[in-house]
């Protein structure tokens, strides 16, 4: 998970936009800059916690462009200053730079961010962001067949299988529900879209959208789901919570 840090730091030195340099800020225009900044710590901190991977504790300096609809066009990932790297407990073992480099930057193309109110945004409307991220994922938590390892790695699947190639015009989230029998056939399934918590208004409600993941998921083979179990019924049961929005889906 992210370490935490204390909002003033958060503030005034985690994240840093370009757009609001240079120029006298309103109080309004602070507050609004709390609130992205508060929202856009959230929609980092979940787009490292939901990666399906091993091991992961450093620090890396990550520069982000997001579109005037706050779709990211993009991601870099560089050595942190050292002021942030001395905040790591010493005895952590670090992991490779380029390899915990390559996590942040895919992460954050696939990551949903929170629209940057206009005041923030440079003249084209894009914004720039630069943050330095405290990574620390430890192998207790990350190995195979830990909880949070196999329920990122049954997210990476339902993702594959039910929007992997579908394109989306939207920007929501989607649960899936599902029962199968011991050789992974699929007996129910039900989909269902709603509002992201960052982009609600960005959100539709799609009934071929939601009709097509419904009909994917009925056509599942589940026998190969990562931590796939029947029960002593013969039954496996389970659910698994998705992001999605457009650039999500070209990413793949």
């Amino acid at each position: 998970m992210f370490r935490t840090l204390i909002p003033a730091l958060i503030a005034v030195t985690l994240i840093t936009l370009a757009g609001c340099q240079n120029r006298p800020i309103s109080d309004t225009e602070k507050h609004a800059r709390r609130a992205f900044v508060s929202d856009m710590q959230q929609a980092l901190k979940l787009g490292i916690a939901t990666a399906d991977t091993g091991k992961q504790v450093g620090v890396v300096m990550l520069n982000v462009t997001l579109d005037p609809s706050a779709a990211p066009i993009s991601c870099k990932a560089s050595r942190a200053p050292a002021r942030y790297e001395t905040q790591l407990p010493a005895e952590l073992l670090r992991s490779d730079f380029k390899s915990l480099a390559q996590l942040v930057e895919a992460q954050c193309w696939k990551t949903i961010y929170p629209v940057v109110p206009k005041p923030l945004r440079e003249d084209d409307g894009t914004a720039e962001i630069r943050a330095p991220l405290f990574v620390m994922l430890p192998a207790s938590t990350q190995a195979p067949g830990t909880a949070r390892r196999q329920s990122n790695a049954q997210r990476e699947f339902f993702w594959q299988h039910l929007f992997g190639d579908l394109p989306v015009a939207s920007i929501g989230r989607a649960s899936v529900y599902y029962e199968a029998d011991a050789q992974g056939k699929v007996q129910g399934c039900l989909v269902q879209i709603y509002p992201h918590p960052l982009r609600p208004d960005d959100f539709r409600l799609d009934g071929r959208l939601q009709a097509e993941l419904n009909s994917r998921c009925m056509a599942l083979d589940l026998f190969s789901l990562p931590g796939f179990k029947a029960d002593d019924a013969g039954l496996a049961k389970g659910y698994s919570e998705l992001e999605y929005a457009p650039w999500k889906v070209a990413r793949r």
